[in-house]
């Protein structure tokens, strides 16, 4: 099965969807990020402590639940976290699907997928915090390392790699069949195919000139 679409036509899509979904992005990105806080906030307090978890914009802030926060707490900038999805949805809008059911299937699978990842994201990044800057006593000096290694791993992979992974995972079936369907693979699959029937070899010509 393929995805049934041309490229140029699928970018064209892409970017038609991408720029109606950064306008509503922009709109609705600090309500997001409460949703997201609360969401975290059970995720954090089980992998390290009670913490609270609270959004102003796009900042999501954190402090540990049994102590009153100071005027200024550590916040996590949550845009960069949360950036992924205003690629993610073009991409899973411009890809064509047998039913508008299989499609929205999709689309619900990929929202899931991104959503536990940011909460994921925002847990390492807190724990990054609590580690290397709040309470660095309480933490090995490998795991202190650890948890820099995987918050900088992560933002790297945030907004554009992602994105991509969690589409082409979606559809790899489709875009495999795309894949071995191209001009190129037939011609390379060609070359290295079985000896025609019509042209029979050496050995065949011999046993046929014998009988």
């Amino acid at each position: 099965m393929r995805l049934g679409v041309k490229p140029l036509a699928f970018l064209g899509r892409v970017v038609a969807w991408l720029l109606p979904t950064y306008v509503l992005w922009l709109k609705l990105a600090p309500l997001y990020t409460q949703v997201l806080a609360a969401l975290s906030q059970p995720l954090i307090s089980i992998l390290d402590r009670a913490t609270l978890l609270w959004a102003r914009d796009t900042s999501i802030f954190f402090w540990p639940q049994l102590m009153n926060p100071p005027p200024h707490p550590p916040a996590v900038p949550a845009e960069w976290i949360e950036a992924n999805l205003v690629l993610l949805i073009p991409l899973m809008l411009a890809t064509p699907a047998p039913t508008w059911a299989a499609k929205a299937k999709r689309f619900v699978l990929a929202l899931a997928i991104v959503v536990a990842y940011q909460m994921v994201d925002v847990t390492v990044a807190i724990k990054f915090g609590y580690a290397n800057q709040l309470d660095p006593m309480s933490y090995a000096p490998w795991k202190r390392s650890l948890y820099a290694f995987l918050a900088d791993l992560i933002m790297s992979v945030d907004t554009q790699v992602v994105p991509f992974m969690i589409w082409a995972g979606i559809h790899f079936r489709e875009l495999v069949g795309t894949l071995t369907s191209s001009p190129v693979a037939k011609k390379i699959a060609g070359r290295s195919g079985a000896v025609s029937p019509e042209k029979p070899t050496p050995k065949l010509r011999k046993a046929k000139a014998s009988s």
